[in-house]
This record gives C-alpha cells, sequence and structure tokens, in this order.
C-alpha cells in the first residue's frame, strides 16, 4: 500500500537535493570561465617571453659565429686581442641573460596578476550566484 506521508517526506529530500545541485551550479561557471581566461593570459605571456628569448639566442649565435671569425682572423697569435674578443662577446651574452631574467620576472609579476586577478572575479561572481541562486531558493514552492 502507498504511504502518502512517506512519499511526500521523499519528494521533499529529492527536491532539498536537486535545489542545492542547482544553487552550486553558479560557482562553477565563474571559477571554470576565469581559471580559462587566467589560462589564455598565462599562454600570452608564455608567448611573448618565449619568442623574445629565442631572438636573444640566434643573436647568441650569430654573434657566436662572428667571434669566432674574428679570433681566427684578427687574434691567432695575439693573445691579448683574443681576450679582448672574447671578452666583448661574453659581456653582450650576459646582458642578454640580464634582459632573460628581467623579462621572466615581469612575466611572471603579469601572471601572477592575471591569476590573483580572475580568482577575485571568479569569488565575486561565485558570491553573487550564490545569493541569487539562494533566493531564487527560497522563493520556490516546495
Amino acid at each position: 500500500m502507498l504511504d502518502l506521508k512517506k512519499t511526500i517526506e521523499d519528494m521533499q529530500k529529492i527536491a532539498k537535493t536537486t535545489n542545492s545541485a542547482l544553487t552550486a551550479m553558479p560557482t562553477a561557471g565563474a571559477q571554470s570561465t576565469h581559471f580559462w581566461k587566467a589560462q589564455d593570459t598565462f599562454l600570452s605571456e608564455f608567448e611573448e617571453f618565449s619568442s623574445a628569448w629565442f631572438k636573444r639566442r640566434h643573436t647568441a649565435t650569430r654573434t657566436a659565429i662572428e667571434t669566432s671569425k674574428r679570433l681566427s682572423e684578427e687574434a691567432m697569435g695575439n693573445p691579448t686581442a683574443a681576450m679582448g674578443i672574447l671578452a666583448d662577446w661574453q659581456k653582450h651574452s650576459m646582458e642578454r641573460l640580464a634582459e632573460d631574467t628581467k623579462d621572466c620576472m615581469a612575466m611572471m609579476t603579469r601572471c601572477a596578476a592575471a591569476a590573483v586577478t580572475n580568482e577575485v572575479e571568479a569569488v565575486e561572481e561565485t558570491v553573487e550566484g550564490a545569493k541569487r541562486a539562494t533566493k531564487a531558493a527560497k522563493s520556490m514552492p516546495v
């Protein structure tokens, strides 16, 4: 025989569970959207950094070739000239490494800022979404 009271209680439990699940959905959307926005920023930053890094590596290779030529043409049997040519190349190499470090730090700072900004925005949207969902849930007849 059908127990009407038990059936009503079961339906109320199902409604509350469904309502809880639907209430949580707005939070997932904001978190997901901002996560992927941050990822897109990271990829753009990494691309910009690596492009500049590769340009500097190409410059390093070209200047190494030029340095090798200069050593063989200008410094054979002249250790002082060889040391000057190598010191000049090393100086520029160190400048490129310093530029790598500066660019890397700037990239990491921008990525951290994007992560924090997107997280703050996601939390704000999550709170607003939860408030709306809670308000809507309270106004739903059960």
